[in-house]
């Protein structure tokens, strides 16, 4: 909680800002009960967010408890306030429903708010040591609650005298016009000075870094560590490290940085992951938990496998207790009773499984458990960190939400982005600020709205700016740490009325991230520059060593390479390589419906409604058929997509696959043929080589003739530009295949050899199919792209398998990806969404 005015110690006379901690020890707050408004909200939900509730119950449980606050903040004893006469209207029932709420939880109060009301009814002679307020520092905007306690330390322990609040900069500095009101109508302009500058630098880090050099070299010249401050919001974990590498104190950082509430997200995870479907990403996280009784490492190869489709989590089968662990994680929950079995078998085999328990609100009985109202029900702490320790000599360290806690004469402001300096004000989420007006004025209560949050804002940056003597340097970091892009905060035109000279206020900053560091204002620390890289050679080169055969079986002979690893080694021998030895891209992400996985959907709906020597089915049966194959194919291959969250994108595919579907049936009709092979794995030798693949289909014709079919999910235009240029790979090695076959008992071949074989791609985003090989009767569907569809890539092909004999990755150019576009008419996504190491080691060439 803020504590929004000073307090001295009568001893030191060291002025300071109270803490929780600190207040409850002077007064001997007993122990504040918990505060856990959710569980109330869902448990009795009223009427005025019942409907809320239910569509978005995080939002709402956030937006009701934000309003409860701001209600016992407006009161002035933090006591449950009778219901006001506002008459019969929305404010009235919104405002009752939040009185009637603060009622249900009896004395429980938000963090930080239980001392309060404690001191409030404490009477004179119960502190442990006086507490005298400094006078005049109560920020004028403070809500009731805390002028009351303001009040109530004023009239037992007095007040002692502040210094007097004046414009304390240079009179005629740019800082000193600035002290009069950042929005002040009588602002004059006059040139920059030294009072005022603005750097623009990469990112928060790089603004911490700056901070703590600005810093370090402000001392260096005389200045004292505390006539120094740094003003920042949020996460002060940037500002702790860049200060500590440059070993400047600090003052202000919390004794321990914000931690997340892993009791609470293990909790909201186990329920998910027994809810079906379960999201990779959930299991994901359970295997990384430090909950887990397994290792770290251990954790993030199981996270590894789940993400690449693998949920056996063989790493754990050499100790059986945490395998066993495991396969309750994994499985799902369709009744309470087995819901509490399994929450109960896992939380007594992890750590700190009794607090997970209790997060669970499970009920008793029988009958199919209620996820949304479980789910609901489970509270999730914000990272919550200690109070700040302050002492006298390291830098001040404020935050941009408070009023400073003590002067200094330069300052840093780490973050000048939009929404801070001033903050942005934010509506109440609960009512109109006609309403709040309204309410003030019939019941006293001094609720916040948008108008109060912009006042408030702009009188926090003008004591901020206020309790400044000499300079304030403003730092934009231009993106944020997640690589999104920020703009300057909407202070950075308040304070250019200050500038003459300035067209736009954006002309003020200096951006320091498109300078070298040697033209800074500062020296920034920085580890010793890296030589200069040698250029990179044409080919990495590994003589002797059979680079095919790099992948083995477990009986020692070589892993035969696939259609799919070929077309990497077109594109780039260095990704094919990477591959090859385990060293592929390892980055994973929460599901999404990607082409990869539309594609893997729409496959498997085929596979199994099309089926092998059976007749083409009616469009009633083929409707139905693919309803049913497609919840199945989500079962294996999308589960995420069952949720109402994916329920317009669940529909669309289906539609679009039943579309597919359909066409494909007239595409069957038309040429006449039979299914004779449906997802079917062929073996054989090409190129030198030895090759297997699954084909997705293979038809037979009336001639007796072979079609070995692709399907891609896809449209047609971009796979005929592909085969026009006679850059076309895949379905041509599945021809192979069938031309010099590698045969084993039950391959399930017999009926392929011998014949003649033509290859087709059918794109099922559109319907169309393209064909090689074959000649194919007039008014069929089809579109006979000639012979030479693959004659480019096949040629390419050779010369990167002979290379590879020879030793030789041949590393990409900076001109293939243009030619791989605009020649051979594909995107060669091993270039552009590959491995960051094929990206570095592209070599630049000068395109001609």
């Amino acid at each position: 909680m803020f504590y929004p005015f000073l307090v001295a110690d009568p001893r030191s006379g060291l002025q300071y800002r109270l803490s929780d901690t600190g207040l409850a020890e002077l007064s001997l707050a007993p122990n504040a009960p918990e505060w856990v408004p959710g569980r109330t909200i869902v448990e009795t939900p009223d009427a005025v967010w019942r409907d809320s509730l239910a569509n978005a119950p995080v939002e709402t449980i956030s937006a009701v408890s934000t309003a409860l606050e701001g209600l016992m903040l407006a009161t002035g004893d933090l006591r449950v306030p009778a219901a006001g006469a506002v008459g019969d209207s929305r404010a009235t029932r919104h405002l009752n429903a939040l009185i009637n709420l603060w009622r249900k939880l009896g004395d429980a109060l938000p963090e930080g708010l239980a001392p309060v009301r404690h001191v409030l009814e404490l009477p004179h002679g119960r502190f442990l040591d006086p507490v005298p307020v400094v006078e005049g520092s109560l920020d004028p905007h403070a809500p009731a609650a805390m002028k009351a306690l303001y009040e109530r330390l004023h009239r037992e322990f007095g007040a002692v005298a502040s210094p007097v609040k004046a414009r304390v900069a240079a009179e005629g500095s740019r800082l000193h016009a600035l002290q009069g009101g950042i929005a002040a109508a009588g602002i004059g302009p006059a040139p920059q000075d030294d009072s005022i500058a603005f750097y623009g630098l990469r990112d928060l880090a790089a603004c911490a870094d700056f901070a703590a050099a600005r810093a370090r070299a402000l001392i260096e010249s005389g200045i004292p560590a505390r006539d120094i401050a740094v003003l920042a919001s949020g996460d002060p974990r940037q500002i702790a490290r860049a200060f500590a590498e440059q070993g400047v104190p600090v003052s202000g950082l919390p004794a321990s940085l914000p931690e997340r509430d892993i009791i609470g997200e293990t909790a909201l995870q186990l329920a998910l992951a027994k809810r079906t479907p379960t999201p990779a990403m959930v299991l994901a996280s359970l295997a990384l938990s430090p909950l887990m009784p397994w290792s770290a490492q251990t954790g993030r190869d199981l996270a590894e496998s789940l993400i690449s489709g693998d949920f056996r989590g063989d790493v754990l089968s050499p100790t059986p207790a945490h395998k066993d662990l495991w396969m309750d994680i994994r499985a799902s929950a369709g009744s309470l009773a087995q819901l509490r079995f399994l929450i109960d078998r896992i939380c007594e085999r992890i750590a700190q499984g009794h607090d997970v328990r209790a997060r669970l609100p499970i009920p008793p009985g029988e009958g199919n458990p209620d996820w949304e109202v479980i789910l609901r029900g489970i509270q999730i702490a914000p990272p919550s960190s200690a109070d700040p320790e302050r002492n006298l000599e390291g830098v001040s360290l404020w935050s941009a939400q408070e009023t400073p806690w003590r002067p200094c004469r330069h300052l840093i402001v780490t973050d000048f982005t939009d929404g801070l300096y001033p903050t942005r004000p934010r509506a109440n989420p609960m009512f109109l600020d006609s309403e709040i007006i309204t309410i003030r004025a019939t019941t006293g209560l001094h609720l916040r709205g948008r108008a109060e949050g912009l006042a408030r804002g702009l009188s926090l940056f003008d004591q901020q700016l206020q309790a400044v003597s000499d300079s304030v340097t403003f730092l934009i970091p231009w993106r944020d740490l997640s690589g999104t892009r920020q703009q300057p905060s909407a202070g950075l035109s308040l304070v250019a009325r200050a500038i003459s000279g300035v067209e736009e206020a954006h002309d003020l900053i200096l951006d320091l991230s498109r300078l070298p560091t040697g033209d800074w204002p500062v020296a920034q620390y920085r580890l010793p520059p890296l030589p200069e890289p040698d250029d990179l050679p044409e080919a990495l080169s590994f003589p002797g060593l059979d680079l095919l055969a790099l992948r083995r079986k477990d009986d020692g002979t070589t892993k035969p390479q696939s259609p799919s690893r070929l077309e990497t080694l077109l594109v780039s021998p260095l990704a094919w390589l990477l591959d090859e030895v385990g060293a592929g891209d390892m980055s994973w992400s929460a599901e999404e419906l990607d082409v990869m996985a539309k594609g893997n959907i729409a496959h498997d709906v085929f596979e199994h409604v099309f089926l092998k020597d059976q007749p083409v089915p009616e469009p009633a049966a083929l409707t139905a058929a693919v309803a049913e194959a497609y919840d199945r194919a989500l079962t294996r291959h999308a589960g995420f997509l069952r949720s109402a969250s994916w329920e317009m994108e669940r529909s669309g595919l289906e539609r679009e696959i039943l579309q597919a579907a359909l066409r494909w049936r007239e595409h069957l009709l038309a040429l006449g043929a039979k299914i004779i092979g449906n997802e079917i794995w062929l073996a054989g030798e090409a190129h030198g080589i030895n090759l297997h693949g699954k084909a997705d289909a293979i038809l037979e014709l009336p001639d007796g003739a072979l079609l070995v079919i692709d399907h891609k999910k896809s449209g047609t235009s971009a796979r005929r530009r592909r085969m026009e240029a006679g850059w076309d790979l895949q379905a041509g090695l599945y021809r192979d295949m069938l031309a010099r076959p590698i045969r084993r008992d039950g391959d399930g071949m017999d009926p392929l050899i011998g014949r003649k074989v033509g290859i087709a791609y059918h794109l099922m985003n559109d319907g169309g199919l393209l064909t090689s090989g074959l000649e194919l009767a007039e008014g069929s569907p089809a579109r006979d792209m000639g012979d030479a569809v693959n004659d480019a890539a096949v040629a390419m092909l050779a010369e990167r398998l002979a290379q590879l004999g020879a030793g030789r990755v041949v590393l990409n150019t900076s001109a293939d990806e243009g030619f791989f576009k605009k020649e051979a008419g594909f995107t060669p996504y091993a270039l552009t969404d590959g491995s960051t190491l094929v990206t570095a080691f592209i070599r630049q060439i000068e395109e001609a």
